[in-house]
């Protein structure tokens, strides 16, 4: 087998929707040749194996399990075992276009710069869209994904590698430098686009028909989790480069470092008042009820302060842990 393009597919508990993600690869208008599977189990105790030991069949899988060590070692992993030229990094969560591995071929193809990415579009499922916190993290604050303002076929910075929906060459990343596994969660992606760009001039190319659907749900408690795990890798991000003031700006932290010390304590609090309103809206949703839009501003107010706080708190507990002398 001599695939032109390796996906790398990094999972943990989510058999059942990794299922679903892996069926979506087995509908490709690609040449099945042109393309490889490789899941990288990071230490799941579900049915993971069993899914794809029942996909063997349909797909060109390749499956390797690991303690569970985080995203970046996991995509370290299947970027080892790779075969392509070109590798893409898909999530668990993901259902992917008929066209998507032949969209990442023809935009590599137009772009065979060794130091150009592309990245792919991703929507959220049709049950999804009228979710207000799913639509508050990908429309109106790009915590998520969030592709307003761009264009088809334009480079953007390294602030678009995008894991889970960007593909480049193995090359560049076997030369210049690949995931550091200090990143368990958050920033893995990003940070190694920050050194790319450094080093090589890392140019992203966005690239619309490259298209897959978000299909898992994400519930107010676990976005909070997942913020506050953000926010001990944007800590971790910023003292590896010495708190270089570009990284300060991407993460538009300068605010959030100057009130570290108040936002954080005030997470509970923050959290508890996201929750509550976040309950009420549902509730009058259930109902029928037509809310006024101040209700909806109120609630985006309440996610932008939890959500902040969130990070902040994961950030001051990081922190706390690496003080000077401490290792990463």
């Amino acid at each position: 087998m001599n695939p032109k393009l390796s996906i790398i597919v990094t999972t943990f508990n989510r058999s059942c929707l990794l299922k679903k993600a892996l069926l979506s690869l087995a509908c490709q208008t690609a040449a099945a040749d042109s393309f490889e599977i490789i899941v990288v189990d990071d230490g799941s105790t579900d049915e993971t194996l069993d899914i794809v030991e029942s996909l063997a069949s349909l797909l060109p899988l390749t499956y390797t399990h690991q303690i569970n060590s985080g995203l970046a070692s996991a995509k370290n992993h299947g970027l080892y075992l790779a075969k392509g030229e070109i590798v893409l990094f898909l999530d668990d969560d993901d259902i992917s276009s008929p066209e998507l591995v032949e969209e990442h071929l023809i935009a590599h193809q137009e772009h065979p710069e060794l130091n150009t990415a592309i990245l792919g579009r991703t929507q959220l499922s049709p049950e999804l869209r009228d979710d207000p916190l799913m639509q508050y993290i990908t429309n109106k604050d790009p915590m998520l994904f969030f592709y307003k303002g761009l264009s088809h076929n334009t480079i953007q910075s390294y602030e678009y590698f995008w894991g889970g929906r960007s593909s480049c060459k193995r090359e560049l990343l076997l030369k210049e430098g690949v995931f550091n596994p200090i990143f368990k969660f958050g920033y893995e992606d990003i940070e190694l686009g920050y050194r790319l760009s450094k080093k090589v001039g890392l140019n992203v190319v966005y690239w619309e028909h490259a298209l897959n659907t978000m299909i898992r749900r994400i519930d107010l408690a676990a976005f909070l989790q997942r913020c506050r795990r953000q926010g001990e890798s944007a800590w971790r991000f910023l003292v590896l480069h010495e708190m270089d003031n570009t990284i300060k700006n991407y993460l538009e932290c300068n605010n959030l470092l100057r009130d570290l010390e108040i936002l954080g304590p005030s997470y509970e609090l923050a959290s508890l008042s996201a929750t509550k309103l976040e309950a009420a809206v549902h509730s009058a949703k259930a109902l029928d009820f037509s809310l006024p839009s101040d209700w909806t501003k109120t609630l985006e107010l309440a996610y932008h302060r939890a959500f902040r706080a969130a990070i902040s708190k994961g950030m001051l507990d990081a922190k706390h842990r690496l003080e000077p002398g401490k290792s990463l």
